[in-house]
């Protein structure tokens, strides 16, 4: 009997590592490889109309950024990966800004002073929304990103249409791997 379950045991957890490693199509349409998902373009959906202010009251859209690749990546600052990702962010911003490029945040700190100590002891080059309730996240199409679990980014195409999104801690070589082909378009 000991034996049984201790081979069933070992079945499940195999099977469920399987599952949950796997790759390839999933519900909500793109595909997922690891903490990446990707979209062809035919199936990619419109971005969420996003608006709003920055923790210093400037005026930030989305819209905006319409003809540009758009990497949004949301963060708070109490959370440490984002912390780490933040440099890597600001100079995709800056590097690539001659080729369309564009880096905003999306902050879901509640205090503001947290948000802008981070803002500015990470000298951020670019804007970030603040959305402290986390509304605005939580427009995105299911399956994308969990709105609760930081940092994540989603990356818009030219079009305003959601290409890519990657849950987790996102390094400087990632981002611009994703972007690049993007560029192309």
């Amino acid at each position: 009997m000991k034996t049984l379950t201790l081979r069933t045991a070992a079945a499940v957890s195999l099977l469920a590592l399987a599952c949950g490693c796997s790759s390839g199509p999933t519900a909500e349409g793109g595909k997922r490889e690891g903490p990446l998902k990707s979209y062809a373009p035919a199936e990619r959906k419109q971005a969420p109309a996003w608006s709003g202010e920055t923790v210093d009251g400037k005026k930030i859209d989305l819209a905006d950024y319409r003809g540009k690749v758009v990497v949004v990546n949301a963060w708070a600052a109490t959370c440490g990966p984002c912390r780490l990702e933040a440099p890597g962010l600001s100079r995709v911003n800056k590097e690539m800004k001659s080729e369309g490029v564009a880096v905003v945040g999306m902050n879901v700190d509640a205090s503001v002073s947290n948000a802008r100590s981070f803002e500015q002891d990470k000298k951020l080059s670019y804007p970030s929304l603040y959305d402290p309730s986390g509304r605005k996240l939580l427009q995105m199409p299911k399956g994308l990103a969990n709105p609760t679990n930081y940092p994540f980014t989603l990356f818009f195409d030219r079009e305003g249409r959601i290409a890519a999104s990657y849950i987790g801690p996102i390094a400087e070589s990632k981002v611009k791997s994703i972007v690049t082909p993007l560029t192309e378009e």
